[in-house]
C-alpha cells in the first residue's frame, strides 16, 4: 500500500500523540560484529528496524568483539552511550545478543531510567525488545 506523504504525517503525528512525544525519537544504532559478519548488512538491518518505527538515525557504532563481552568492556559501548548523554538521542537500537552482555543489569536499566532513555534489542526473528 502507496503513502501519501499526508498519509506518513499524519500517523507521525498521532502515534507521536499517542506516545505523549511532541517530537521523533532519535536513535543511535549500536552492532557487536563478529568478524565473520558484514558490518553493511548488520547496519542495514538496525535502520530499517529503527525506520520502520519512524525513528530518526543520528549515529552509528561499531564494536567488533563477542557477544558474550560485557557492554562497559567493549572498545566504543561509551561512545553509544555519549548519544544519549549528551541529548543527541533518546535511545540506542542494538543487535541481537547484546542483553547477555549486560542489557538486564541493575546498572544499565538504572541508567536508561536516569536519562529517560530506551534501547531496543533487535531480535532474531525479525522483532525486538524495548527497555
Amino acid at each position: 500500500m502507496d503513502r501519501t506523504p499526508g498519509d506518513i504525517s499524519r500517523r507521525r503525528a498521532l502515534a507521536d500523540a499517542a506516545g505523549g512525544f511532541t517530537a521523533r525519537a532519535t536513535v543511535v544504532l549500536y552492532a557487536c560484529i563478529a568478524s565473520v559478519q558484514d558490518e553493511g548488512d548488520v547496519l542495514a538491518r538496525l535502520r530499517r528496524h529503527a525506520e520502520a518505527r519512524d525513528w530518526v538515525v543520528v549515529g552509528e557504532v561499531i564494536d567488533h568483539d563477542t557477544t558474550g563481552t560485557p557492554l562497559e568492556c567493549r572498545r566504543n559501548w561509551a561512545q553509544a552511550k555519549a548519544f544519549v548523554t549528551t541529548g543527541q538521542a533518546r535511545g540506542i537500537v542494538a543487535t541481537p545478543g547484546t542483553e547477555r552482555a549486560g542489557v538486564a543489569s541493575p546498572s544499565l536499566t538504572q541508567w536508561l531510567h536516569d536519562h529517560q532513555a530506551f534501547l531496543f534489542e533487535e531480535s532474531p526473528a525479525g522483532a525486538g525488545v524495548v527497555r
